[in-house]
């Protein structure tokens, strides 16, 4: 045996005894490292399906953003929010899984004896449900949230009293953004009613308060051919989905009658329909010299 055959020998023993000395440490790195990969990966496909889904219903509809799908029809919207939000709860559901499996795994290669630990564990799981029965109706309402529908990412939603856009259904925690920019965490058990102004359809109400000394009839012929036309505009014509409706004189103050105009919008869409009949209104009456509440002359020394 020459000198280079003795040297990779040596080599080859010494290594060989490195792998036994080190062998458990050296598999449980490789199983975090696995796992890590696994997490990585199986996330990114999530996502990349979730991706793959919306833009394809972008391209279905031929818009770019998703305030333009808002408008589209309903089914192709709520598809989109819904396959957001099981993407968001799935990756959750992909990092426990394998955390769970890689710390079982872990353990084994630590020597513990796993099917007492499973039996140790159940034992305990049972235990720590009568006090921990908060976070399982949390994680339970969350599931069951999600499957059927009532809320999903982008939903505009009040719970309780608060109002704002869904940014994240987690499994345990669901997060609402408000309107003033409040970031609002929800524990899922505490959700007991749910408004959801995203699904189905919205419908814009609009009061008009006017001199009730006027002709009401004239003012309602008014009213419903100047909402009439800016509903045919290209801006509103695909944010409603029926006619408005004069519902007729909802109430009378003195020298005040307040009528009442409805009209069946989209999804999220009633208050802008809200606020861009009530500026055309304003506008027409002004034409047609009709007089608002708010113009009426005030009675010296006080409000009227």
């Amino acid at each position: 045996m020459d000198d280079g055959e003795g040297v990779e020998e040596v080599v080859g023993n010494a290594f060989h005894t490195f792998l036994i000395t080190y062998q458990v440490p050296l598999t449980i790195a490789v199983i975090v490292i696995f796992a890590v990969l696994l997490n990585w990966l199986l996330r990114r496909l999530l996502m990349r399906t979730v991706t793959h889904v919306v833009r394809g219903v972008k391209k279905a509809q031929d818009v770019d953003a998703t305030s333009e799908i808002r408008a589209a029809p309903y089914v192709s919207a709520r598809a989109v929010q819904r396959t957001r939000t099981l993407g968001t709860v799935g990756r959750a559901v992909i990092t426990w899984t394998i955390v769970v499996i890689a710390l079982i795994l872990i353990l084994g290669q630590l020597g513990v004896n796993l099917a007492a630990l499973l039996t140790s564990a159940g034992i305990v799981a049972a235990g720590l449900a009568f006090g921990a029965q908060n976070i399982v109706k949390d994680i339970l309402n969350g599931i069951f949230m999600v499957f059927e529908d009532q809320l999903g990412v982008g939903d505009i939603v009040t719970i309780g009293a608060i109002s704002g856009t869904v940014e994240d259904v987690g499994i345990r925690v669901t997060q609402v953004r408000a309107m003033d920019g409040t970031l609002w965490f929800i524990r899922n058990g505490e959700i007991l009613t749910l408004g959801n102004a995203s699904q189905g359809w919205g419908q814009a109400v609009i009061d008009i308060t006017v001199d009730a000394r006027q002709d009401l009839a004239h003012v309602s012929d008014v009213t419903l051919e100047a909402a009439n036309q800016l509903l045919r505009s290209e801006r509103y014509a695909r944010k409603v989905t029926g006619s408005p409706e004069l519902l007729g004189l909802e109430s009378v103050y003195g020298d005040r009658a307040t009528l009442r105009l409805t009209v069946r919008t989209r999804p999220e869409a009633q208050w802008e329909v809200q606020r861009g009949i009530r500026a055309e209104l304003r506008r027409t009456y002004r034409e047609h010299d009709i007089t608002l509440a708010d113009e009426l002359p005030r009675p010296p020394g006080g409000t009227a």
